[in-house]
């Protein structure tokens, strides 16, 4: 066969075979939209202890599997401890202050009590006492009458001598049982007085006590809040994991002191994993959300998973920089920016279990399928 027709043909083959890639090449263009510049994103929980204090045991290897709530680090809890039992020691002291005023309003409730008896006592007597004086007074007003009457009847010579000093003695007993009666009211009204202003002092007194029970009562607030406190502390001692994945990083060892706050390690949680990918924005036009997206494992050749549009970044990744670009400097040139999109994978896809954040992935969005 002539060279030359072999060279047609193999010319004519290559030229078809290039003009059905170029048009499947431009078939593909005009359904995705593809780009290379994307990873695998996850949440990467940093493990951080609440109190310091020196590394007692560690209770995992690097790159290890834990699960929410599995103990970490034990931190040495002997300070914690003693804390604990200060403020035990402290609660119970502030409770037996408070007993020791509930006693006393107790005793100052009963003296009330007794001091009221002693004033409606007094006060009885007072009555007593009035009734004496009135009758008394009546007794003396009767006598003086008939002094003044036998008196005459004296002077008269119509009554004997004997039966005057009678009248005369009767006025004399009547006025000085008057001035005992009165004497007795006076009495009577002074201790009136006196068991009132007892009633007055002891009332001072439970108001006194009952300031010190409001005191006690809010110290023994202030002592159990303590205690929490102390408590919540020690259980602080024990690091848990606050997620499920793989624990990774770890920068501390046995005995090592640590600070509240310090990172001690990392957490990626690998179930919970999606793809970021920087398109450009001229590729967002009919870009939407729920489109179906094809993703290229750079890390596994040529497993591929699936997934969709889940939702775009409220601006570009230049304006989350840490200098964003000022266009008023003067100094302008027209760049193409990249939007973040973020992917949902399938979960279900054998690759999934062995993604890792950070790897690098090609993607691919059905612009035209929803």
């Amino acid at each position: 066969m002539n060279t030359k027709i072999i060279i047609r043909v193999v010319g004519a083959i290559v030229l078809i075979a290039a003009l059905i890639y170029g048009y499947k090449e431009i078939q593909y263009l005009q359904r995705y939209e593809t780009t290379d510049d994307a990873q695998i994103d996850g949440n990467v929980d940093p493990v951080t202890p609440k109190i310091g204090g020196y590394i007692k045991a560690i209770r995992f290897r690097d790159n290890q599997f834990v699960k929410a709530g599995d103990t970490l680090f034990v931190i040495d809890d002997a300070d914690y401890k003693i804390r604990v039992a200060q403020a035990e020691a402290a609660l119970q002291t502030a409770v037996a202050t408070g007993g020791v005023s509930q006693f006393n309003i107790g005793v100052a409730s009963a003296t009330i009590q007794s001091s009221q008896a002693n004033v409606q006592t007094a006060r009885n007597q007072v009555a007593t006492a009035q009734a004496n004086v009135t009758a008394a007074q009546i007794r003396l007003k009767k006598a003086t009458n008939d002094f003044d009457r036998y008196s005459r009847l004296l002077t008269e010579k119509t009554i004997p001598q004997q039966q005057f000093d009678n009248v005369l003695a009767e006025r004399d007993a009547a006025l000085a049982a008057l001035q005992a009666a009165q004497s007795q009211l006076e009495t009577a009204q002074l201790q009136v007085n006196a068991a009132t202003s007892q009633t007055g002092v002891t009332n001072s007194q439970r108001k006194a006590v009952e300031s010190q029970i409001g005191v006690a009562q809010a110290t023994a607030k202030q002592r159990q809040a303590e205690l929490d406190l102390a408590k919540l502390q020690l259980s602080y001692t024990v690091v848990l994991a606050p997620a499920s994945g793989v624990v990774s990083k770890r920068s501390v060892q046995v005995g090592q002191l640590i600070q509240p706050g310090q990172a001690l390690c990392s957490i990626v949680n690998t179930g919970d994993l999606w793809v970021t990918a920087n398109f450009k924005e001229t590729q967002l036009t009919e870009m939407e959300i729920g489109q179906t997206v094809n993703v290229d494992i750079d890390a596994y050749g040529k497993e591929n998973l699936t997934g969709k549009v889940e939702s775009f970044a409220g601006a570009t990744g230049a304006k989350f920089s840490l200098i964003p670009p000022d266009n008023a400097t003067g100094n302008y040139v027209k760049v193409v920016q990249r939007v973040p999109v973020r992917i949902e994978l399938d979960k279900n896809s054998p690759v999934f279990a062995r993604l890792r954040p950070g790897l690098s992935v090609s993607v691919a969005v059905d612009i035209q399928k929803k």
